[in-house]
């Protein structure tokens, strides 16, 4: 059977299509492969070690570091020269990838957020000012409401490493956190403690026998 022309033309254009495919696959899969390799390198050159970010800054403001063992890895920055990274810098850095830098006994421990609250954290005790990601304990006094109607109303907005507990006998409330996450608070209950000054029940202190 003879074929016609048509036929002959479609087939032509069938084998030439298969080619130039056979050909820009090859090619493609070559683009793939390099643009994936410098995604890489870019990540590996934006990479730094948690242990030269710490001894960069403990040789710009000559602060001792006690870092814990599981404090590994490295940090992805992006935009800043990691040789002009501050304390309060670092305390961020520290905090995003899930560890903590308590500075106490002349030293700057840094573990696993985990753990901050069971180390020596400072108590601020008025309107002082510290980096925004740096641990702090406050007592809050709370005078027009129960503050143990605020725990409960509170607890969703604190991270797991953070600790909150009201003293019911005083009125008051203990907040573990970031010193940012305790200004946030604090003007959620200021917002809150309104009305009437609330006197809280007596609380027996244990020196009365039972009868």
């Amino acid at each position: 059977m003879r074929m016609t022309s048509s036929a002959s033309i479609a087939i032509t254009l069938l084998s030439l299509t298969g080619a130039a495919f056979a050909q820009s696959s090859p090619e493609k899969s070559t683009a793939e492969t390099a643009s994936a390799e410098t995604a890489r390198v870019e990540h590996r050159e934006n990479g730094v070690p948690f242990s030269k970010l710490i001894a960069t800054v403990a040789k710009k403001t000559g602060k001792k570091f006690i870092v814990d063992p599981r404090v590994h890895g490295e940090a992805e920055i992006v935009g800043q020269d990691t040789s002009n990274i501050s304390f309060s810098d670092l305390l961020t850095i520290l905090h995003v990838y899930g560890y903590a830098a308590i500075e106490s006994g002349g030293y700057v421990s840094v573990v696993p957020d985990a753990n901050a609250r069971q180390v020596p954290i400072p108590l601020i005790t008025g309107k002082e000012t510290r980096p925004d990601a740096e641990f702090v304990t406050k007592v809050i006094t709370v005078r027009n409401i129960p503050a143990v109607q605020l725990v409960p109303l509170l607890r969703p907005m604190i991270p797991q490493m953070g600790h909150l507990v009201a003293l019911p006998c005083v009125n008051k409330l203990i907040y573990v956190d970031t010193f940012a996450n305790l200004q946030r608070l604090q003007a959620v209950i200021e917002a809150l403690d309104v009305g009437e000054p609330y006197k809280p029940a007596k609380c027996d202190d244990g020196s009365t026998p039972p009868r």
